[in-house]
Order: structure tokens, then sequence, then C-alpha cells
């Protein structure tokens, strides 16, 4: 094994490149003390692929596979797709845990076949194994999995090694799993915060040009939602919402980007409402986010059942202030109530509207709320991940020693 002083031979196992992961293992791999190599189950992502969330066929725009070392591993289902349980099948795996000597294994989960595979064969070498996900026990699940986590579930959490919680909630969630809290260490779920600062900036004037485009002066306030069109992101509680609104003949514009199921839904609600100042400019790439963050003034994220909800970092990345529903995984941690936002009851579409006509109608606030969300999102970065990892990494070296 590895000299601490020598840095730490690391894997990381995940289903398929990820717009928000690569981003992170690109810094990790950076790291003089991290040698990093990510195993991916399945090339989903890094080609063109057909996503039912957003409901189309579409290529992340930034490059998912650049600065770091990466191995796809041959997926004996014949359609290599991310699905059930058995839709990952890897079991080359096995072989290149045996042969790397690795001082840790990291899991991205546990959903798949291939996750138990790695983990099992991690422990019978002794390598240690970290996980990270995103649980957190607001989220609603049958009782099937309710029963499966108490029994199943939490025997692999307190055979991990290390738990990378990736906020106060995951990190809850862990506890009551009855995980040492010694064995849990932050890392953070974060977005790249200097790509989405710096080309929020750019845009800017951008911004204005597409505001006049859409015949809107700079006193009109605009709402942004830029998620996937699904029942659990509930977009139609932010159109009823702002259908209120409206009927007090309050100035405000609601834009929604994205796409997917729900999105005839919405726009037949607008249409037999005849609700006026809604915008649907469709499914955005990752370089073109930026442009509608910066023609935002308030982000709203209403789901439910959400394990984080990385839009509202990006959001706060544009310095906006948030309304979200309290439930939200990343609530705890980013939106502080009347500070950088407020806070809803999942459902209460009347909270909504009168926290969206607080915004509105004051200037001011939110301005001033959109200045802490930025300042509390650049604490929420790449750095602190690095940190937790590697303190993990140290813990389980220590107590091999």
């Amino acid at each position: 094994m590895h000299q601490i002083d020598k840095g730490f031979k690391l894997a990381i196992l995940n289903t398929h490149p990820v717009q928000y992961f690569s981003p992170l293992y690109m810094h990790l791999a950076q790291n003089p003390l991290i040698n990093l190599t990510v195993y991916y189950c399945s090339a989903q992502g890094s080609c063109s692929y057909h996503d039912p969330g957003f409901g189309k066929q579409y290529q992340w725009d930034r490059p998912l596979l650049e600065g770091y070392s990466s191995v796809f591993l041959k997926n004996l289902r014949r359609k290599d797709k991310v699905g059930s349980f058995f839709s990952l099948i890897n079991i080359d795996i096995i072989k290149e845990i045996y042969k790397n000597n690795y001082d840790a294994i990291w899991l991205h989960g546990y959903s798949y076949f291939t996750h138990f595979l790695a983990f099992f064969i991690s422990k019978f070498l002794k390598i240690p194994v970290f996980m990270r996900g995103e649980s957190h026990l607001y989220l609603k699940r049958p009782p099937w999995k309710q029963k499966l986590h108490k029994t199943i579930i939490s025997k692999i959490y307190k055979n991990c090694d290390a738990l990378l919680a990736i906020g106060a909630r995951n990190k809850e969630f862990y506890i009551s799993y009855g995980v040492n809290i010694k064995k849990i260490f932050d890392v953070p779920y974060v977005v790249d915060n200097d790509f989405f600062i710096s080309k929020t900036e750019e845009n800017k004037n951008p911004a204005n040009v597409l505001r006049e485009k859409l015949g809107l002066d700079n006193q009109t306030p605009i709402i942004l939602y830029a998620s996937k069109f699904i029942g659990r992101k509930n977009p139609h509680h932010l159109l009823e919402a702002f259908d209120f609104l409206q009927k007090k003949n309050i100035n405000a514009v609601l834009c929604f980007v994205g796409s997917g199921p729900y999105e005839i839904k919405l726009k037949t609600y607008v249409e037999n409402n005849k609700i006026k100042n809604v915008y649907f400019f469709g499914f955005k790439n990752q370089t073109e986010l930026p442009l509608y963050y910066a023609l935002g003034d308030i982000f709203v994220l209403p789901s439910s059942n959400e394990p984080w909800g990385l839009a509202i970092n990006e959001a706060m990345c544009a310095g906006l202030p948030i309304i979200a529903n309290k439930e939200i995984g990343a609530v705890p941690d980013l939106v502080k109530e009347g500070v950088n936002g407020f806070l809803y009851s999942e459902g209460d579409i009347r909270a909504l509207s009168e926290y969206l006509e607080k915004l509105v109608k004051d200037v001011s606030l939110r301005e001033t709320m959109g200045k802490k969300s930025l300042e509390i999102i650049q604490t929420w970065n790449y750095e602190s991940c690095i940190q937790g990892v590697i303190e993990a990494l140290k813990f389980v070296k220590t107590r091999q020693a």
C-alpha cells in the first residue's frame, strides 16, 4: 500500500459520465495526493442519447471525459443503457479491482448489480470502500423499499469504510442508519461554480438583448424555472402560483427552461386559463444555460422527492434569490430562510405565490438576497470536496496501519 505522503490510488465506480461529476473528477485528478481512475458501467452520456426526463435526444456540450483517467467496463447486457438493477452487469470490475491494488474504491450509490459486485469483491480483498449517495430522510419511498433499506442497505452503510456526505440531510440520513459519525466525511454536491459565475457575467448583455426581443423593460421581474418537466419537479405548481399573480395584475414574467412529458400539460394550462407573460424556451444545454440564469431575477424549484437539486447551485452562481420546497435535499445547506430566499411546504401554492409576490415587488430585497446566494455558493466548491476525500483516504489509511 502507498504511504500517505506519496498519495493515494483511488478508483471511482459510476454508472455513466454525468455532466455534474466530470468536473469534480478533473479537479480530483489534478491534486498531487490523488491518483484517480474512474470506471463507467455504461457509455450513456458520453454520446447522444434519449433522456426520458427531458423527453428528447441530446448530447452534453461540455467535455465529460477530459482531465482524468477513465475506463468503460463492458456491460453484459445487450442494451448499454442505465435502467433497472440488472441493466448494468460489468464483471470486468472484479479484474480491475484485483489487479490495481487501490487504496480505496468509491461507489456512487448502490442501485445496480455492478455496485454490489464491486462492494463485495473490495471487502473480500480488504480494500476500503467509500459510498457517496443522495438519500435523505425526507424522500418518500414505498414500504418495500423502506424495509429493504432497514434490513439490507443499512448493513451496506455500516460495512463501508467511509461515507461521503453530499450535505447536512445526507449526513443525517447515514447517522439515522447507525453509521458512526467518525466515518462520515463532507464531500458536498457542487457544480462548476467558476463556469456558471463567469458565464453568467458574460451573458448579461446578451440577456438584455433577449429581454428586449421579448418586449420586456428592465423593470419587469423574470421568474425562472430550469429543470425537467416531470411530475416530481412540480412545474405546474409554479404555473398555478404565477396565475395568482396574474389575477392580481402584478407585473412579472415566468420563463420555463427545459422539456419533458409535462410540457403539453403546462402549455394547455396556460392556454385554457389565458395566462399571459409565460415563455417556454425548451431544453438548453450546459453552455446555453448561463444566458437564462442571467435573464432571470428570481429562481424557483418546486420539486418534491428531490435528493438534492443542483439547479439551485447553478442559480445561486448567477446571484439569484431562491424559492424552494423546504423538503429539497439542498435546502439546509444552501437556502437560508429570509437571507437568500424563501421556503414553503410542498403543494402550498398560496405560500409560493405570496413569496413570489414579495420578491417581485421588492427590487432591493431581490438584490440583497441574490448577493447572499452568490456569497453562500462560493463556499460550496470543489476544494471542499477534495478536502473531504483526502480526509477519508487518510482516515482509512490510519485504520489500516
